[in-house]
């Protein structure tokens, strides 16, 4: 599966060649830290001279790969402490079950009703691995996922082998947030920096992995802001409901009084949550993107062609750049800025009305 992580996936080739250090995998949620990390942990597992390409399950190892069964992979991921008497396997069947659920979705996360935590136990069953000779696989490859849920005794207790690896092991520590992990941590290992999904690469990962349609699929790479997990959300709870009020919208402000403009955006706004306003919004600028492309071929709404060619002679095509930019700032102030929504709202909708 490709996520267009290009320099990514051009460094960490460069890296079979030689001796691989720790790696911090660090980047924004749902970018795809963690399957890159197996990915890369798979390649490197690989039996064949060339690596197998991602998918092929033509080598046993890949085969094993790619259902989490990969003898020199270990995934380890935060869980429900298990009390004062906890030992080293004292994780084994919650991880089980996380695994169990990635097999059926990769990008799925598992959701555990306590806090959850990489603690020392694990570590030093690490530790005990790493330093011994790899079994069935010419590596032995730790995963740290959510590392900044790694307790700091445990992070101190890896340092020697995150420091000086043994040759034939490899850590690799996937996080969202590297400040919370030890800088003693961070500056013995190599950063590798992941940046939000591009909405093509999301669209590939929904038709090609998830079996989505093409239209919805392109919906919802485009508003999930470069995150898979929300891509994958998205695609159920989209629906032509945004698109139709964004065009009702639309048509209405030929003849639209100031009144009227400011009671659409209170609708708007008290009819749905932030990720439902985004939705709008985005509906909204593909719109005016439409208006300003004026030719029927290049329409996204291509079944609303009548109604956007009647807005085509009524818009200058000139502004509308500027229409678009203030729909994305509006938008990205709601999500990140947590402005108020209905007060957003308003102070666009009267934006856009004096443009038009």
């Amino acid at each position: 599966m490709d996520l267009g992580h290009t320099r990514v996936d051009h460094f960490l080739d460069t890296l079979r060649r030689d001796r691989v250090p720790s790696l911090l995998f660090s980047g924004p949620e749902g970018s795809g830290k963690e399957y890159t990390a197996i990915e890369f942990a798979r390649k490197l597992c690989c039996s064949e001279q060339e690596p197998c390409e991602p998918g092929d399950s033509t080598c046993e190892s890949c085969a094993q790969a790619a259902l989490l069964e990969q003898p020199g992979i270990s995934l380890v991921y935060p869980t429900p402490t298990q009390g004062s008497g906890e030992t080293e396997e004292g994780d084994v069947a919650d991880i089980a079950k996380i695994l169990d659920e990635k097999r059926q979705d990769i990008f799925s996360r598992y959701q555990f009703t306590k806090k959850a935590s990489i603690r020392i136990a694990r570590a030093r069953a690490v530790i005990q691995r790493a330093n011994t000779k790899p079994f069935g696989s010419p590596y032995n490859v730790f995963i740290f996922v959510d590392a900044h849920a790694m307790r700091e005794e445990a992070q101190n207790a890896l340092l020697k082998v995150v420091e000086e690896p043994p040759p034939h092991s490899v850590l690799i520590f996937v996080t969202n947030n590297p400040e919370s992990i030890l800088f003693t941590i961070r500056s013995r290992c190599q950063q590798v920096r992941f940046t939000p999904l591009k909405t093509a690469a999301l669209e590939r990962v929904l038709t090609g992995y998830y079996g989505v349609q093409d239209e919805p699929a392109r919906r919802a790479a485009t508003l999930a802001q470069g995150n898979v997990r929300r891509a994958r959300d998205l695609v159920e709870s989209i629906d032509d409901t945004d698109s139709e009020a964004a065009a009702a919208f639309v048509s209405g402000l030929a003849k639209a009084s100031e009144s009227w403009v400011i009671g659409q955006a209170i609708a708007v706004g008290r009819g749905s949550n932030r990720d439902g306003v985004s939705r709008y919004l985005h509906e909204l600028a593909l719109i005016f993107r439409d208006i300003m492309a004026g030719e029927d071929s290049l329409y996204i709404n291509s079944e609303k062609a009548e109604m956007i060619k009647a807005q085509t002679s009524r818009w200058d095509r000139k502004k509308l750049p500027a229409v678009i930019d203030r729909i994305a700032r509006a938008r990205y102030e709601i999500l990140f800025r947590n402005l108020n929504v209905e007060a957003a709202l308003v102070a666009l909708f009267q934006d856009i009305r004096r443009i038009s």
